[in-house]
């Protein structure tokens, strides 16, 4: 008889896109998970991420032969970050042009929660 691995959820923050494909969504990314020590590797698909968002996802854990232990998402939702470390790295990860990591570090702690309605 076959065991079926079983379907679980992992929630977390972006720490940094791996890699995306705009084609067809395909993303590895590294997700900072609580209850684990290190970053979770998260394989799915989203039309778009960057790093500072919130990630959910369902799925399974999968041992790959060449990257390892990996969390394979057959559902991956994103939104924008809340918390400042969040919106920091969102900032920070080019997704502006004009604002780097340094200058978005600059702008949360002038700004806070309200920088996103600054730049707007």
């Amino acid at each position: 008889m076959v065991t079926l691995p079983s379907i679980e959820s992992i929630t977390g923050l972006v720490e940094r896109v791996t890699y995306h494909n705009l084609e067809n969504g395909f993303c590895v990314l590294r997700v900072v998970v609580k209850g684990h020590k290190d970053l979770v590797t998260v394989v799915g698909n989203l039309s778009a991420i960057s790093a500072g968002e919130h990630v959910q996802a369902s799925g399974i854990w999968i041992h790959d032969r060449q990257h390892g232990r990996q969390f394979k998402a057959q559902f991956l939702n994103s939104t924008p970050p809340t918390s400042l470390e969040g919106i920091e790295k969102y900032l920070g990860s080019g997704m502006i042009k004009g604002i780097c990591p340094v200058y978005a570090k600059k702008l949360v702690e002038a700004f806070g929660e309200d920088v996103f309605d600054i730049i707007e």
